[in-house]
Parts: structure tokens; C-alpha cells; sequence
């Protein structure tokens, strides 16, 4: 399992306040009233294929969702780039946000092309904000694009341009993408 934080996740941290204040319970209150019956965990995962379904508590009260693939590259540490729909919250359409070393070419039209293989033009995502830790790119994710995922079979490609103007691809899977897109739209 990786650790790094969830692009959904810092982008509902960033819109949120910063303050999050925790109820203390009464030391006379009884033990059942402490939480209640139906009390979920705060963060939690599931692997559905090469997807991890993954939620977490935000700041306050609402819970963010998300399902994300982590692209590696043989020798090197570490993923170098992270795939992730999701929403920051539940009213909101869903959101493609892809997450890469900050070692990328930026300019007025630049971002990460995410398409469902070799010969598809994919959709623009484009750099919202880079930071040490990586370069985020983010679209908003139509329904039928959403449903095409869901329907893809093969493999997919998420294409960039690095700091030298070389041309980069790299190729993620869509297996168990349709069962983790289902578990995201029950939590979300």
C-alpha cells in the first residue's frame, strides 16, 4: 500500500477550513455514548484489480472518496505518477486527477493526456498547481467519459512532456476499474 496523500484528498484538505475541532466526550457519559452504533473507520481501503478504493475522514464532517492507480517504473523508487477520480464532495460531478514528478514542461497549454490506449486522443488535464512533492493536473470527468472507462478493457495511457521536451508515456491498467468505480459511486 502507498502512503503519499490522495490528490482528491489535498484538494478537499486545500477548500476546507484548517480548523478541525474534536467533540471530548464527558468523563460521567457512559461508554455507549461515546459514538454511535453505525460509526465508520476513518480512513479505508479495498484493491478491486489494479485500483485502490480508498476514503478518508476531511477536514470536518464530510468523507472523500476516491480510486487511484500508482504508475511505476522499473528502477526507480517510488511511483511517479498517481491516477485518481473521485469528488471532493457529493454534489459535485467527478474529477480526474492525475499527480507526476515535478520534473514535467510547463507552458500555457500544458498537461497530462490521459486516453484509453495507443490511438485514442484522450483528455487534457490540464497542471493546476505543482508543489516538491509533485504536479497535479485535474479535469473534470464527464459522464461519458466516466462510462467509457468503465467499459474499457485494455490498457490506457497517460502521456506528458518532461523538463528536457521528451515526450513520455506511460501505460496504466483498467483491470477491476468498472468494480472500483461502482464501490466509489456508492460512497459518493
Amino acid at each position: 500500500m502507498i502512503k503519499t496523500p490522495s490528490a482528491l484528498a489535498l484538494l478537499a484538505l486545500v477548500v476546507a477550513s484548517p480548523v478541525l475541532a474534536q467533540a471530548q466526550r464527558p468523563a460521567s457519559a457512559p461508554p455507549a455514548a461515546a459514538a454511535p452504533a453505525l460509526a465508520q473507520p476513518d480512513n479505508t481501503t479495498a484493491s478491486y484489480g489494479d485500483w485502490t478504493h480508498r476514503c478518508q475522514q476531511a477536514v470536518g464532517a464530510a468523507r472523500v472518496c476516491e480510486i487511484v492507480q500508482a504508475l511505476e517504473v522499473q528502477g526507480q523508487r517510488g511511483p511517479i505518477a498517481l491516477i485518481a477520480v473521485g469528488r471532493p464532495q457529493r454534489n459535485e460531478p467527478y474529477k480526474l486527477v492525475v499527480q507526476v514528478v515535478p520534473n514535467i514542461a510547463l507552458g500555457p497549454d500544458s498537461g497530462a493526456r490521459v486516453a484509453l490506449g495507443e490511438k485514442d486522443e484522450g483528455v487534457l488535464a490540464p497542471y493546476r498547481r505543482c508543489t516538491p512533492g509533485g504536479c497535479f493536473a485535474e479535469v473534470t470527468m464527464s459522464e461519458d467519459l466516466l462510462k467509457r472507462w468503465r467499459g474499457h478493457g485494455e490498457t490506457g495511457q497517460l502521456r506528458l512532456v518532461d523538463a528536457a521536451n521528451r515526450q513520455v508515456i506511460l501505460t496504466f491498467s483498467f483491470r477491476g476499474f468498472q468494480a472500483a468505480a461502482d464501490a466509489l459511486a456508492r460512497d459518493s
